[in-house]
């Protein structure tokens, strides 16, 4: 899969990486934030020791940001992106109507579980064709 970038995510993307030595599969910048997908492995490369890389780049870009380690595996993936939910049970089915839905379930409720889930959504569709998330 073909990911597009903008001039402003690669500039963003080039000093994410300049500075975090990490490398990045994806940036997207959305509602003053920055999201960073980083390649499998390198999620605390990215972060630093006690969070100075994030503190550094917050600092510089005048953005909060967050880091999200991608995975090949959507299962895992979801997983990296609910953190630091926990994801049980997690399989992908299709349905009647030939759409793939990941359906999982979290001992955890809370506020913070409903904007994962939007994202989880958006990233595991971009990523995987995967055209529904539920919570079981």
């Amino acid at each position: 899969m073909k990911i597009k970038l903008n001039t402003e995510s690669i500039r963003f993307i080039t000093l994410f990486e300049s500075m975090t030595g990490a490398l990045v599969k994806d940036c997207i910048v959305s509602d003053g934030k920055l999201l960073f997908i980083v390649r499998e492995g390198q999620a605390g490369i990215a972060i630093g020791r006690n969070g100075a890389n994030i503190k550094n780049l917050e600092k510089v870009l005048k953005k909060k940001i967050e880091i999200i380690e991608f995975s090949k595996e959507p299962v895992k993936f979801l997983q990296n992106i609910m953190r630091p939910l926990d994801v049980k049970n997690a399989y992908i089915s299709e349905r009647s109507d030939g759409k793939k839905v990941l359906y999982f379930s979290s001992s955890r409720r809370n506020p913070l579980l409903l904007s994962k889930l939007k994202k989880a959504k958006f990233l595991l569709s971009k990523y995987f064709g995967i055209d529904g998330v539920s919570l079981v």
